[in-house]
């Protein structure tokens, strides 16, 4: 098991020139920053299937046999190519494992949304997502994935980060074998991250959790993953950030005096109305939980992640 996360890249992103034109779209993002901390295994589902660069546009059409995917000019078929490539590549990218993937936008393949998909004379339309990923939707479900330029919106960056994270230590769980125990270790440690993503969600796992036992672990790591990761994909906005601080703070109450505690509310408040970062009050609280030693605090990857998790939420 790798020590650091695992990032798919659509290979025009990282500045290969595969794209149908012969040119790249390179992102800074992933470029020059992530492959500083993250490895990427950079991915042209196209140029995987056999096309060359420069290639024709393709689009992506339905017909009795379902999707297909068609040069537009010329009218050919790349499916079977396609579906014969993702059969080789997909075990690699399953075994490595991968915890995210960030994909070009607009793209037959790699298109996440908004993709048309036309009738067979190409008179309608409807939007949804690329070739490519629909087929990491089949192989690896519970992938998180995000487009290039929605990684431009520092929340949408932040959302994804988390989910890459926790996904690599979803991973690295499953890695010691299927022991509730140590389900149940993870879910502690990540209780105030689920929470600040979907309240519901975290009674639901922890409900989940409570009926399972060691003699009967059958479905409950399926069915805990595709509930934890449903959850991850909901924004931890301001307000649920501010109610989960608030509800740490409170582990407090016998130990800070009343400046301590106003001190505290006004950077909880302060960050909640967009005037601080979301890093000000989590420092501050990781630092009364190592003074008064609450080791409930003290592991939650909410207010400890990895010190790669730390730069990349925060500090780039």
């Amino acid at each position: 098991m790798s020590e650091t996360a695992n990032i798919g890249v659509s290979a025009c992103l990282l500045g290969e020139k595969v794209f149908w034109d012969g040119s790249h779209k390179r992102e800074c993002y992933p470029s020059d920053i992530l492959a500083n901390h993250i490895e990427l295994f950079p991915v042209c589902p196209e140029v995987g299937s056999g096309m060359d660069v420069p290639r024709e546009q393709l689009r992506q059409v339905n017909s009795a046999g379902g999707t297909h995917l068609i040069g537009r000019q010329s009218g050919t078929d790349w499916t079977t190519a396609m579906n014969a490539w993702a059969d080789r590549i997909m075990p690699h990218l399953v075994n490595a494992p991968l915890d995210g993937f960030i994909l070009r936008a607009q793209s037959p393949s790699c298109g996440l949304r908004g993709i048309p998909t036309y009738s067979p004379d190409h008179t309608s339309s409807r939007a949804g997502q690329g070739f490519f990923v629909r087929l990491l939707k089949k192989h690896i479900p519970l992938l998180p994935m995000e487009t290039a330029d929605r990684l431009r919106l520092p929340a949408i960056r932040r959302n994804f980060i988390r989910r890459v994270f926790v996904s690599h230590r979803w991973h690295t769980m499953l890695a010691k074998g299927e022991n509730i125990g140590n389900l149940v270790d993870f879910h502690t440690r990540h209780k105030m991250l689920i929470r600040a993503h979907d309240l519901r969600g975290y009674r639901e796992l922890g409900h989940l959790l409570g009926q399972a036992t060691q003699s009967n672990t059958e479905g409950i790591f399926t069915e805990y993953a595709t509930r934890l990761f449903k959850s991850m994909r909901l924004q931890a906005t301001p307000k649920k950030n501010s109610d989960v601080l608030f509800h740490a703070m409170g582990f407090f109450k016998n130990q800070l005096d009343t400046g301590d505690k106003q001190e505290l509310i006004r950077l909880i408040t302060e960050y909640k109305n967009g005037t601080i970062s979301l890093l000000t009050p989590v420092t501050i609280l990781n630092h009364y939980a190592r003074k008064y030693q609450k080791p409930y605090l003290t592991q939650q990857y909410y207010l400890n992640p990895s010190p790669t998790e730390l730069q990349l939420l925060y500090l780039v």
